[in-house]
């Protein structure tokens, strides 16, 4: 069985082994025709390694003309390359290699491909590849990034304490001449409309000294965001209060003081703003002592603000405070009767003045009683409680502001009746009161009707009182 067996085997075996080689070779050739090597181009980004080889040398590259990409021949069988796209390989550039290329005068680096697939069946045939490069001094400064805003706050509000929370300290590289040309990094936050506290996460914003935004897409910043948050406040407008210590010289007078804002707004949180309705300056603050004419200072209102407030506008802080000094002058006048008014007189009852003007002294600021004139002084004079007979009544003169009486001036009159009241109660009855409460009515000669009315006192005096030459009008 086995001899037949061997027979059949060797029985023309030079055509058998023929017949098989042929066979083999047939298959690889139907397989190369059916999938072939082939060489197919791809074109894949650059990465880098190995950069502080020249940021020790403070120095930076930059790809020539911006471009990071490479293309490349790969060889594989045809089935291999259709499934590989150009992010199946890697294309490193080692900065330690960076050589200088004498026929283009510029610097490169060897580029190396490798597949990220199919590593042992592709086979990268370009030559040798580079990136071409350009060298530069390599610039770093520091910041403090400043917090800023934009837009206008809701009504009634106003803007309170602006920060960056967290680290506010930007470190920046790249080419030297930018870094020469950062002035401030600026962190800006929109506060438009807004009513309530607000924070955000904000993009600093590099700008040179014109306030010009500088590009930063050359530069490596240690921050790509910070946090800056903002306080919203409520405001209240308030008014001033000033005061003086001191004397003014002798015979001079203080007759005013005078600022440019007759209120300020100021700000905080509403529990703190409630209480407030006026800014106080201290009286040690306008010292006027021995002066003699119109003391001129700046006050810086900020310092006395209530705790926990401040000003809405910065600006308001020092206001110019003028304390108005006159010198002192007195002058008699000689006020017609006329000029006067009785008040409270009884019904049906008559007064007449004993005679047709009336004496009296007048002190005040220069430029106001100079200017003033008997025919324009008018004042008052009560009947209250007064029956027929003869009387003195003080007048109570309605005078200029920071004027004022000498002495008490007192006028003889008689009230006579017609009858209907019993005179008899009050006759011969010297009656002194003086008014301020000023009522205006209509007279005839010396005699005078009214309704009657109720008044108060209203004195007003002055100290530093000098004499003066008395004339009369």
């Amino acid at each position: 069985m086995l001899k037949k067996l061997g027979k059949k085997i060797t029985n023309n075996f030079g055509l058998k082994l023929l017949a098989t080689l042929f066979a083999v070779v047939l298959w690889i050739v139907v397989i190369n025709i059916d999938n072939p090597t082939t060489v197919q181009p791809f074109t894949t980004s650059i990465t880098t390694e190995n950069t502080d080889y020249l940021t020790e040398q403070n120095k930076y590259f930059e790809a020539l003309d911006g471009k990071n990409t490479i293309t490349f021949y790969a060889s594989a069988e045809r089935s291999v390359l259709s499934e590989m796209a150009n992010s199946d390989f890697s294309a490193v550039a080692d900065m330690e290699k960076i050589e200088y290329n004498e026929n283009t005068g510029t610097y490169r680096v060897p580029v190396t491909i490798t597949p990220k697939r199919y590593t042992n069946k592709v086979t990268i045939t370009s030559k040798q590849l580079y990136l071409e490069v350009v060298l530069g001094d390599l610039g770093t400064c520091q910041k403090v990034i400043v917090p800023n805003t934009k837009g206008t706050v809701a009504d009634g509000c106003a803007l309170g304490n602006l920060e960056i929370v967290g680290s506010n300290l930007l470190k920046i590289s790249g080419p030297a001449f930018i870094i020469s040309q950062i002035d401030s990094a600026v962190a800006t936050i929109n506060i438009d409309g807004v009513s309530t506290d607000v924070t955000d996460s904000v993009v600093p914003v590099l700008y040179d000294a014109d306030g010009n935004a500088i590009d930063t897409t050359r530069l490596t910043l240690s921050l790509d965001t910070v946090t800056v948050s903002a306080q919203i406040l409520s405001t209240k407008d308030v008014s001033l209060e000033f005061n003086t210590t001191g004397k003014v010289a002798e015979g001079y007078m203080i007759t005013g003081i005078e600022y440019p804002l007759e209120t300020v707004r100021i700000k905080g949180e509403s529990a703190i703003l409630n209480p407030v309705n006026k800014i106080i300056i201290p009286a040690e603050v306008l010292d006027v002592t021995d002066i003699t004419e119109d003391f001129v200072t700046t006050v810086d209102i900020s310092s006395y603000l209530p705790s926990g407030t401040s000003l809405v506008l910065t600006s308001d802080a020092k206001i110019e405070v003028t304390v108005k000094v006159e010198p002192v002058m007195s002058k008699t006048f000689e006020v017609p009767v006329a000029n006067l008014t009785v008040e409270n007189l009884r019904e049906a009852y008559l007064l007449e003045f004993d005679e047709d003007v009336v004496v009296v002294e007048i002190s005040g600021p220069e430029s106001v009683i100079s200017e003033l004139k008997a025919k324009n002084i008018e004042g008052t004079v009560n009947a209250n409680g007064l029956g027929v007979g003869k009387h003195r009544l003080t007048v109570n003169f309605a005078l200029e502001e920071y004027c004022w009486l000498t002495e008490t001036v007192k006028v003889p009159a008689a009230i006579s009746g017609n009858g209907n009241t019993n005179s008899n109660d009050d006759a011969g009855q010297d009656a002194e009161t003086s008014v301020s409460t000023e009522t205006t009515e209509t007279s005839s000669g010396n005699a005078t009707s009214v309704e009657n009315t109720t008044s108060t006192e209203n004195a007003t005096s002055a100290e530093n009182a000098s004499e003066t030459t008395v004339t009369h009008e």
